[in-house]
């Protein structure tokens, strides 16, 4: 047996052999690291799940649609044997002005460790409308059933609506009730009569106003139904996102609130002021109303879990870059490591991540990031100091890997040049392995038998 003992440490020593168990042992770590993005999608969904709860007893995302003027009319059909046959068909007319004026009341409600931004609005909604011509359609005027026609506001979640809405229409209060579904554009929302068409003047023009009282959770959108359509909003929320299809023409935002103006004319939309209920989906259909919301979201700035899986993705390249200070240590040294040496720091490099998803949910992302690198950063000096028989040796080993997670941290705060920055991070680290072994004989067969500067 005696015999065997140098060849296995000949094998332990060769270069070649250290360098392949090392790269299976990152292949294996890659591993743990796909669990840690299982785990971080694990409770992403439970904060969204937890979000959609909180909203559904309070109120979920409102988009806020209409007002929209309804008029039946008679459509009459004659077979071959002469016999008619009348049914009722509908046509739809959009505003000429809409002007909204409303402030949101943003809150933070918390169920467990996870925060839900809900607000109430106070909107107060204004405009026009011109009474509607069925010349284009050639509907005669006997066939138009004034007298039926109504008025419909869209709000997705009722439940939203704290108290009753009112409609001064023509100079008349009137009372909506909850039935206002219209096909193609929302399933639910307010409803009321309107009278008094049928005697008006040709393009008569009616003045609306209601005001509108609405819980909702992280986003107001509005859709552009008028002619010309005016929406400012006001809210003390400090971190608005203006999205959709409009951007506003004028805001301010500071950390007491933000103020926003949207003009949107409807040239900006494809779809027409008017159309029968035959001609919805040609003429109207559902995404391209969608697609013409605008509004804001309340924001929450820090997203613990989109950072944490950002710093994952570099989870890989920590594990290389420090077996790769290892592996030089052993080629500048006559130290020597067994792959279960590699294997414990690897494992203390992938619980960084689980480290840092676990604070981060209880104290800000900052000092979360602080505290994990820590830990990481003691107990792999500490055990660098032992493996690697040296204080000089352990103290670069730390250096180089507060180098590293300072360099993540101003990457995931970067977003916008982060790929810049990694690029030219990944580039000084090549260039500086390079440099290190330029004078490597990567042909020795022994571990710390290189000739180095």
């Amino acid at each position: 047996m005696t015999p065997d003992i140098p060849e296995k440490r000949k094998l332990r020593d060769s270069v070649l052999f250290k360098m392949i168990v090392t790269g299976l042992l990152i292949l294996a770590l890659a591993i743990p690291l796909m669990m840690v993005r299982g785990l971080i999608y694990e409770r992403q969904h439970r904060r969204d799940t937890v979000v959609s709860e909180v909203a559904g007893t309070w109120g979920r995302e409102q988009t806020l649609g209409g007002p929209v003027l309804t008029v039946p009319y008679l459509v009459h059909s004659k077979d071959e044997k002469g016999k008619v046959t009348t049914w009722t068909q509908l046509a739809h007319f959009l505003p000429e002005t809409l002007t909204v004026d409303g402030r949101l009341h943003p809150e933070l409600r918390r169920r467990g460790i996870f925060e839900v931004a809900v607000y109430r609005a106070d909107l107060h909604a204004s405009g026009t409308f011109q009474k509607p011509s069925f010349a284009e359609w050639g509907i005669p005027p006997q066939d138009i059933l004034w007298d039926k026609a109504w008025l419909s506001i869209g709000v997705p979640d009722m439940r939203g609506i704290r108290r009753n809405v009112r409609l001064l229409w023509g100079g008349r209060m009137l009372q909506l009730a909850p039935g206002g579904g219209v096909s193609g554009l929302w399933n639910t929302g307010l409803r009321v009569p309107i009278s008094g068409l049928a005697q008006a003047p040709e393009k008569q023009a009616y003045p609306f106003a209601f005001d509108l009282a609405l819980r909702g959770s992280q986003e107001l959108q509005f859709l552009p139904f008028a002619k010309q359509n005016v929406v400012r909003l006001r809210s003390s929320w400090p971190d608005p996102s203006f999205s959709g299809g409009f951007l506003p023409d004028r805001r301010e935002v500071s950390q007491s609130g933000f103020e926003a103006t949207w003009t949107v004319p409807y040239f900006g939309r494809s779809y027409p002021q008017q159309w029968l209920e035959t001609e919805r989906e040609r003429l109207v259909p559902e995404a391209a109303v969608q697609e013409s919301a605008f509004g804001v979201e309340l924001y929450l700035p820090v997203d613990v879990y989109q950072k944490t899986e950002r710093s994952v993705k570099y989870g890989l390249l920590f594990l290389i870059l420090t077996f790769l200070a290892f592996f030089l240590f052993e080629v500048f040294s006559p130290v020597s490591l067994h792959p279960m040496h590699y294997l414990l720091v690897g494992s203390a490099l992938c619980l960084f991540y689980v480290l840092l998803l676990s604070i981060s949910e209880h104290i800000p992302f900052g000092a979360s990031y602080a505290i994990a690198s820590a830990g990481i950063i003691v107990l792999i000096a500490g055990y660098s100091f032992a493996i690697l028989r040296g204080a000089r040796r352990a103290l670069a080993m730390s250096g180089m890997l507060v180098i590293l997670y300072s360099y993540l941290y101003v990457l995931l705060q970067a977003e916008d040049y982060a790929l810049l920055l990694g690029s030219l991070g990944l580039f000084v680290i090549l260039a500086l392995v390079m440099f290190l072994t330029r004078r490597v004989d990567w042909y020795s067969p022994r571990m710390g038998r290189s000739t180095a500067p």
